[in-house]
C-alpha cells in the first residue's frame, strides 16, 4: 500500500468535529511530527517493541516534548488511532457534500477501501488487526471515530425520512462492523485480492440495511 496524502477534504457539517486547540498551540507541528512518526513506527514494530526515545527521534523533537503532548505512551497511542479514524471518516463522507443521501453508499464504501489500500501497509494491519495486546486502545479510538460519522448520518436520514426508524447507535455498530471485517479480510488475509467483488458486497448489505419496508 502507498502512503496516503495527510491532506483530506472536510467531513460534511453533520459529522464534522472541531479541531482541537492544542492543534492551534503547536505553530511548529511537533505534535503532527510526533504523531506521524509514532503511526510509522507502532506499525513497523508494534506497541510493546517502540521505543518512545525512537518516536522522539523520528520526530526531531526531545522525548520530553512527546510526553508533553501525550502523557505517556498508551496516550500517544490513543492519538494515533484516533488520528486514523478521523482521517478515515473524512475519506469517507467528506466528498459527498454537506447533504449525504443512502445513494451514497457506494461512494462510501469505495473512499474507505481506497482509504486503507493508500494508506501505508504496517500501519493499516496494525489498526485493523486483531492483536488486543498490541494495538487495541488505537483500534478502539479509531472505531469511535467512525462510529460517530457514521451514526450522525443515520440520524440524518432517519429525521428526513430517506432511512427507517432504527436505533442508530446499535446499527452503526452492526454497519460499521460489516465494513472493519471486510477490510481485515480483504486486505490482512488476501493481500487485496477481489477487493472490488468485497466493495459490491458490502455495498449490496449497507443498502439492503437502509431499505425501507
Amino acid at each position: 500500500m502507498a502512503a496516503h496524502s495527510e491532506t483530506l477534504a472536510e467531513k460534511p457539517n453533520d459529522v464534522r468535529k472541531p479541531r482541537s486547540r492544542a492543534w492551534r498551540w503547536d505553530p511548529e507541528g511537533r505534535r503532527a511530527r510526533i504523531l506521524h512518526a509514532a503511526a510509522h513506527e507502532f506499525g513497523r514494530k508494534g506497541y510493546h517493541a517502540t521505543r518512545v526515545e525512537d518516536i522522539a527521534k523520528a520526530a526531531d523533537v526531545a522525548e520530553g516534548t512527546v510526553y508533553h503532548w501525550f502523557r505517556t505512551k498508551r496516550g500517544l497511542l490513543i492519538a494515533v488511532g484516533d488520528r486514523y479514524g478521523q482521517r478515515l471518516a473524512e475519506a469517507a463522507f467528506g466528498g459527498i457534500g454537506a447533504s449525504p443521501q443512502p445513494s451514497d453508499v457506494e461512494s462510501v464504501v469505495q473512499s474507505v477501501f481506497a482509504f486503507v489500500r493508500e494508506t501505508e501497509q504496517p500501519l493499516a494491519a496494525f489498526i485493523l488487526s486483531n492483536q488486543t495486546d498490541e494495538g487495541a486502545p488505537a483500534q478502539a479510538a479509531s472505531r469511535a471515530q467512525m462510529l460517530e460519522a457514521i451514526q450522525s448520518v443515520l440520524d440524518l436520514w432517519v429525521r428526513s425520512g430517506e432511512a427507517p426508524a432504527m436505533n442508530t447507535q446499535i446499527a452503526a455498530k452492526v454497519q460499521y462492523g460489516l465494513v472493519e471485517a471486510a477490510l481485515r479480510t480483504c486486505f490482512l488475509e488476501e493481500g487485496g485480492a477481489d477487493e472490488a467483488a468485497y466493495q459490491t458486497e458490502v455495498t449490496r448489505a449497507l443498502r439492503a440495511s437502509l431499505h425501507k419496508r
